[in-house]
């Protein structure tokens, strides 16, 4: 992958597709190595293959026909580890009487159908399946390992988000503005000041937190001021627009921004010029505006709390930064990543497998920001060894999945499921009968909508 494909947006799921069970991408990432955590993961594409063969050998992939041999080098592994293989457009897992067996999501199997997000574990390695989400043929089609030269939150192995990256660099160069959206911590920042060193522009980046401005001087502080222009004005002040002349203003939090300051900010966009308070002219500036958010705009226009015009300036190009839940498959990457620079000797530093198992399960409320300071705690208590389950903190060692958070087509699949199945007392065939469903697929929503098929089975005898 290169540095083109790194940075993230916003996910995107096919309802229809997911729905039949069929997906245009499913794909395998190798995502974590608890032993080498700076190991750059791997995005294995499935979708020409029909088997995926597991085993321990020095760190490659091949493909022969509609085979691919994965090998990784870990001495808990066996040689002849796992298999992958497809039916009916459904991957399932098989462990081949592995030496020390294979876990799906912290639970030993011996066969398992593969459902979205699934965290397989062999031997050391983490790896995570993805069928859910597509990218567009240029950049979804190839095996590719992740690049690790650009920021943490901007490393991805997920196929939507490598599409918007290139959407993004493309227009970095240009002078269109980008508003970016995301919850706290989602890397939102980090985003900016990417496509401000993409963009080629020899001025400053400024970053400008809008909610931190007093809110008495926030047209001084963005604008600049003249001496004796208000009390305690006793010197000329550049604002933070012109010192990002020439460069990059990040307007973080912009819902913030009061909205006689809205009003101020829109003539700066529109006219290309900043007048300081106090001021007799107009100062000619070039700088190109990127704003953040985590608030719903259109709601606070709708309320009149955000002016519409000023929308129409910031949102020349809108892109999402999406949670670190919905980033699973980026757990690892953004791991080292965060070791490499927080650690003086990263390379020293192993990770205990239940650890890991729990860093890769745990949801992330506060997102990226949160998985850093976890990293931080966990390196100071394990005094730059190994980061065991006891260094974590106890909202992650506790933490326990629940059932997911269903979509309304969701709920409506798995109400008909059950009732299927409690006329049909737990018979999956006559089920995937009724819906012209194989049995597989059955058994696979059943999983992601956690049903107990054998508990239609009880019912039967009762």
């Amino acid at each position: 992958m290169t540095d083109d494909a790194s940075i993230t947006a916003s996910r995107t799921v096919d309802v229809d597709s997911d729905m039949d069970g069929e997906h245009e991408s499913p794909r395998l990432i190798l995502a974590f190595e608890v032993r080498s955590p700076l190991s750059a993961a791997v995005r294995l594409m499935l979708g020409e293959l029909d088997e995926v063969q597991i085993g321990r050998g020095a760190r490659a992939w091949a493909r022969s026909g509609r085979t691919l041999e994965l090998r990784i080098s870990d001495s808990e592994i066996s040689r002849q580890h796992a298999r992958l293989v497809r039916h009916s457009g459904d991957w399932e897992l098989i462990d081949l009487d592995s030496r020390n067996g294979t876990l799906v999501n912290g639970a030993p199997v011996k066969r398992a159908v593969l459902v979205d997000g699934d965290v397989i574990e062999i031997g050391a390695a983490m790896l995570v399946y993805r069928d859910a989400g597509r990218g567009s043929p240029e950049v979804g089609n190839l095996d590719v390992a992740v690049a690790t030269a650009l920021p943490p939150a901007l490393r991805t192995a997920s196929l939507e988000l490598e599409q918007r990256a290139g959407e993004l660099i493309r227009l970095a160069p240009s002078s269109v503005p980008v508003l970016i959206r995301g919850e706290t911590g989602t890397g939102k920042e980090l985003t900016a000041r990417a496509i401000h060193e993409r963009s080629g522009r020899q001025g400053a980046f400024v970053p400008v937190n809008c909610g931190a401005l007093p809110r008495s001087l926030v047209e001084s502080e963005l604008f600049g001021s003249k001496r004796g222009a208000f009390s305690g004005a006793r010197d000329d002040r550049v604002g933070l627009v012109q010192r990002a002349d020439r460069g990059t203003l990040f307007l973080d939090e912009i819902a913030e921004l009061p909205a006689e300051s809205q009003v101020a900010l829109l003539r700066v966009l529109q006219e290309g010029e900043v007048r300081p308070v106090g001021a007799a002219d107009a100062l000619r500036i070039d700088v190109r505006v990127i704003a953040a958010t985590h608030q719903d705009l259109e709601a606070r226009i709708a309320d009149g709390r955000f002016r519409q015009d000023l929308y129409a300036r910031l949102a020349g190009y809108i892109v999402t930064m999406p949670p670190l839940r919905e980033r699973r498959e980026d757990i690892g990457t953004l791991i080292g990543a965060i070791l490499g620079r927080i650690v003086a000797d990263p390379a020293s530093i192993t990770i205990q497998r239940p650890a890991a198992r729990a860093l890769l399960a745990y949801p992330y409320p506060l997102n990226i920001r949160e998985l850093e300071q976890t990293l931080r705690t966990a390196v100071a208590l394990a005094d730059g060894r190994e980061i065991r389950l006891e260094h974590l903190p106890e909202a992650i060692r506790n933490f326990r999945p629940t059932g997911p958070s269903l979509r309304p087509e969701d709920r409506a699949l798995r109400e008909r499921l059950v009732e299927l199945l409690s006329e049909q007392r737990g018979n999956v065939t006559a089920v995937g009968r009724s819906l012209g469903k194989a049995p597989m697929q059955i058994r696979r929503w059943c999983r992601r909508y956690g049903i107990e098929i054998a508990s239609f089975r009880d019912q039967g005898r009762n």
